[in-house]
């Protein structure tokens, strides 16, 4: 059995920080592959895949003790750099209160930056070991995945392809919807492919039907279910061309209502002049 968990780079999961020793590794190794169970905010970096228990828990634990680790090493290079934190106002103050305390600290900062980049780096060779075996197994994940989707894909057209071969029977179904504005929409359904509509009609039902609709409101749209939709392309390259194959029958789905308010794009107005459009 397999379990979802979330992919993501280790800057992703920090957010930020300060540039300052530690903060400066965490910048050089900010994409490092870390994984999660979930993720209570998302980035574009995030990658969500599915594991054994035992994989997936074994790179999430890495993640959390490499979390640990670089938060214990911010602490700690917070302690050992407070002679370099004067604050905005009383710094004359601060410096001799703090002079010995500073001077201690100035003394020993060499060695302290040092120790912290070196415990950094063991704390990312422990996370590597852990992860070693996970891009491997994110190409070999991506792989199967796309097999998969091919199949689904792959039954899916054979599905619609096997719906579409007799539709002279009642597998029709078609819903009148209303909408603000008093605009009106005509919704057809292969029923084998979406659900929807009412009952069941055959094809001739649904298009006397739409054209009872258009002889009251003769601009009301007409829309297709999904995959009947994809039905019909697959099959006759176009809907309108298809639904006229099936009917004997052409019809405009989406006829323009001449009191529809014109829709300027704000990018393609009009013409910024009338010179060279009117009649001679």
């Amino acid at each position: 059995m397999e379990f979802d968990f979330y992919v993501t780079d280790l800057g992703s999961l920090l957010g930020g920080w300060t540039v300052n020793v530690v903060g400066a590794e965490l910048s050089k190794h900010s994409r490092l592959l870390c994984a999660e169970v979930s993720r209570s905010s998302y980035s574009t970096s995030d990658r969500l895949v599915r594991a054994g228990r035992e994989d997936r828990d074994r790179w999430c634990s890495a993640t959390r003790r490499l979390l640990a680790e670089i938060h214990t090493l911010q602490e700690r290079e917070e302690a050992v750099s407070l002679h370099r934190r004067a604050p905005f106002r009383g710094g004359l103050w601060w410096r001799i209160k703090y002079a010995r305390r500073n001077w201690l600290l100035r003394k020993g900062y060499g060695a302290a930056s040092a120790r912290l980049r070196s415990d950094f780096a063991a704390a990312l060779a422990d996370h590597q070991q852990s992860m070693d075996d996970l891009p491997a197994y994110l190409e070999e994940y991506a792989m199967r995945e796309k097999e998969r989707k091919r199949r689904e894909d792959e039954q899916a057209r054979k599905k619609r392809a096997e719906a579409i071969a007799d539709v002279s029977g009642p597998v029709w179904a078609y819903e009148i919807r209303k909408h603000p504005g008093g605009r009106r929409s005509f919704w057809i359904y292969l029923r084998s492919l979406d659900v929807g509509g009412g009952s069941m009609h055959t094809v001739q039902e649904v298009h006397a039907a739409l054209t009872a609709e258009r002889a009251e409101h003769r601009y009301t749209g007409v829309y297709w279910a999904q995959e009947t939709a994809r039905a019909l392309k697959e099959k006759y390259e176009t809907v309108g061309s298809g639904w006229a194959r099936l009917t004997g029958e052409v019809i405009i789905p989406l006829p323009h209502d001449p009191s529809d308010p014109p829709m300027w794009s704000k990018y393609h107005g009009g013409p910024s002049s009338n010179y060279g459009s009117g009649s001679f």
